[in-house]
């Protein structure tokens, strides 16, 4: 009786998880969230913002602590600032990881409403900012707003 043998006839895995490695990023998709002005509302100040953002976070604060008793975050922001220092658009570049939070912030960040610079070239300029958040279990809410030196 003679005897059967098999040939091997799978693909190398290499092979195959280059396969599925482009399958996955193929499904794969990126949003890009970004805020505009609404019209009439006020400009602020930085310290404005960070008095609103405090206020704000008051209320956020317990669902950010949950049972930890504290709580932080931080995001970065793109804002897009016109020659007469108004910004006109922010979009997140980092997530503080809370969409409320983010919200919050770039609602927030579009009313902004900085001195003019007179080294401004272009008509909308892209100034990176850090946003950072803070509460603890007495209450307290602290907003951070960092712009570029």
């Amino acid at each position: 009786m003679r005897g059967t043998g098999s040939t091997r006839m799978a693909m190398p895995w290499r092979f195959c998880s280059l396969i599925a490695a482009g399958v996955l990023a193929a499904c794969v998709t990126s949003t890009t969230r970004y805020f505009t002005p609404t019209e009439g509302d006020p400009r602020i100040s930085q310290d404005d913002f960070r008095d609103e953002s405090d206020q704000l976070l008051r209320v956020e604060c317990p669902r950010l602590m949950g049972s930890s008793g504290q709580a932080s975050g931080q995001a970065r922001m793109r804002l897009l600032i016109d020659r007469s220092g108004t910004a006109q658009r922010a979009e997140f570049t980092r997530s503080s990881g809370d969409e409320r939070v983010d919200t919050m912030w770039g609602g927030l960040a579009v009313r902004l409403k900085f001195d003019p610079q007179s080294q401004q070239r272009r008509d909308l300029e892209p100034i990176i900012v850090t946003v950072g958040y803070s509460c603890s279990a007495n209450g307290t809410a602290v907003t951070t707003l960092q712009l570029p030196t």
